[in-house]
């Protein structure tokens, strides 16, 4: 197989000429970020390395470029390879660029000294050798359009493998074509001026005009030979493509298009460009399709590398699968001054492509809302319940990134339902526990924080007892001292009441004797059982669930106290760096 295992794009849509280089490419590359930051450029960029001729300045540029109009304006893509193919059994890495600044005839270069990529011209016939690129946008192209240029191309191959009498015919009216193209090409002059003679009434009138017979050499065959055999689905009705809903049509597009690829160019290197190919399915449609394309790179006869933009939900959570290959697309943004523009400053807008750190898979999970659900995450806290999970947040927010968070009831809609964790609180922990040794194989750091109460104690012991049974997992429990519930961590006396007073109007009325009842009673208990107590004792309607709600809601989150928490995670996650 011969594998890209790098790309560098420069001057080409969003990219300019500065270090925009995608390293360490594999099997399935996965592109996420936001609208309009470049995600889809990628996919054209790779396009255009391998069909230079889709080149069109006029949107292609760097609009940087375009203005300032230096020398080197068009683009210029470097891809490098990691070939077995070349020579035999022998693993060879090279450079090949296409650069577009250059005449036709010299727009690939190779820093390889191989025979076979020696000129301009045997790279790119090694290219069409060895490759088949396919790119599925859902921006530049209708999707019946997609459908009629690429599938129609492949169908006529499928045809000609499949039967042998239809692959003579076909060849034997391309020669008769070709034959017919020249002819005309011959005779063209000709035929044009006996029309010209048509044309002398404009002429009489001072109307320069004159007929010009063109001749598409470029046309492709199979637009001739399959315009009466058009694609349809049957689901009860027989229709074109474009009939059908968008998601049917998307993702019948994409089914045909790895069926065809895999009949037809079985001993090519296939590159499959898709842009958001969750667009317009329902849900189970995504999910399917994810399944169709890991399918597809397990096969242990792959020849395919797979380039994705996406925003789904269904690729993103598998951002801690070794299959897929994951990066971040973003956008610099700044003013600078030119000498060969008119503008005064020009702003210049960079697609910038990073690789997942840890930093940014947080941000982007906590983007999408999937960091506390990813089923393969290595790092977890397992709490009590969601207001101990709030707390967390806060205490962790500031860092660049953190562990997963899991507590009561927490599952995984997706998942095995025969989890439903129904328990509460510390009865909740060892059900998770369970779960996550069943929902996957990876080994996990898990730090469980317990209450001080009896029932935490209790489920340590529980716990320190059944650590055996996970062979996968790293356990730390971490019980609060005696009787301690999270908010006596981190409230003071004073922020407690602060914060009872914005959720209360009981308590701004009752501020003073509040302050003496925990003057006189704190040595006696703990923070939350205090304020249930005086809550009791004066009627005042606020329920214990609400009230820890509230306050985990409320708080001064400059002013809650985080260290003894941030030693204990870093100590555990984290020893040899500062988190």
């Amino acid at each position: 197989m011969i594998k890209i295992s790098q790309i560098k794009i420069s001057n080409f849509r969003s990219f300019t000429n500065e270090e925009n280089i995608i390293k360490e490419l594999d099997v399935l590359n996965i592109f996420a970020g936001r609208n309009n930051v470049g995600k889809t450029n990628v996919l054209r960029a790779i396009n255009l390395f391998f069909n230079p001729k889709s080149y069109n300045p006029s949107i292609d540029r760097n609009a940087i470029k375009e203005i300032t109009k230096g020398a080197s304006k068009d683009p210029v893509i470097t891809v490098d390879f990691i070939d077995d193919e070349l020579e035999i059994g022998i693993e060879s890495k090279y450079q090949i660029y296409c650069n577009l600044n250059k005449e036709e005839a010299e727009i690939y270069k190779t820093n390889s000294k191989h025979a076979k990529l020696n000129s301009s011209s045997k790279i790119k016939k090694y290219l069409n050798a060895k490759f088949k690129c396919v790119y599925l946008s859902t921006t530049d192209q209708d999707l019946s359009s997609q459908a009629f240029s690429l599938l129609n191309d492949m169908v006529l191959e499928y045809f000609k493998k499949k039967h042998k009498k239809i692959k003579q015919t076909v060849e034997e009216f391309e020669r008769q074509y070709d034959l017919l193209l020249g002819t005309f090409k011959e005779h063209i002059n000709d035929i044009e001026s006996d029309l010209d003679n048509e044309f002398e009434l404009f002429r009489e009138n001072h109307i320069e005009i004159k007929p010009k017979l063109v001749i598409d050499d470029k046309a492709k065959i199979t637009e001739f030979l399959l315009k009466n055999i058009s694609l349809k689905l049957d689901d009860d009705y027989a229709q074109i493509i474009d009939a059908k809903g968008a998601g049917v049509q998307r993702t019948s597009v994409i089914l045909l298009t790895f069926f065809l690829l895999n009949e037809i160019f079985q001993k090519h290197n296939k590159i499959i460009l898709l842009d958001e190919p969750e667009a317009f399915l329902y849900p189970l449609l995504t999910t399917g399709l994810k399944d169709s394309i890991l399918e597809l790179v397990n096969n242990e006869n792959n020849k395919s590398q797979l380039f994705i933009t996406t925003h789904s939900r269904e690729f993103l959570k598998e951002v801690n699968n070794p299959i897929f290959r994951f990066y971040n697309i973003s956008q610099s943004k700044r003013e600078q001054s030119y000498q060969r523009s008119k503008n005064e400053f020009d702003i210049v807008k960079n697609s910038v492509v990073s690789k997942f750190t840890n930093e940014i898979k947080n941000q982007v999970l906590k983007n999408y809302g999937l960091l506390d659900e990813v089923d393969d995450h290595s790092e977890i806290i397992i709490c009590e319940g969601k207001t101990d999970k709030n707390y967390i947040e806060y205490i962790l927010d500031s860092k660049p990134y953190r562990p997963q968070i899991r507590y009561e009831k927490y599952q995984n809609d997706e998942a095995d339902l025969s989890f439903d964790f129904i328990a509460k609180g510390t009865e909740s922990v060892l059900p998770i526990l369970l779960y996550l040794d069943k929902v996957s194989q990876v080994h996990r750091k898990i730090f469980i924080l317990l209450d001080g109460d009896e029932a935490g104690k209790k489920a340590k012991k529980k716990i320190n007892k059944d650590k055996g049974k996970f062979k996968n997992f790293e356990i730390e429990v971490y019980i609060l001292d005696n009787n301690k519930e999270i908010e006596d961590m981190v409230f003071d006396e004073s922020l407690l009441i602060e914060t009872l007073k914005k959720t209360s109007r009981d308590f701004l009325e009752r501020e003073q004797e509040f302050v003496q009842f925990l003057s006189s009673k704190r040595e006696k208990g703990n923070l939350i059982d205090l304020t249930k107590e005086f809550i009791s004792y004066h009627n005042i309607h606020y329920p214990e669930g609400e009230m820890k709600s509230e306050l985990s809601q409320n708080i001064d989150r400059n002013r809650m106290n985080k260290e003894w928490l941030l030693e204990k995670v870093n100590s555990f996650f984290y020893s040899d760096e500062v988190f």
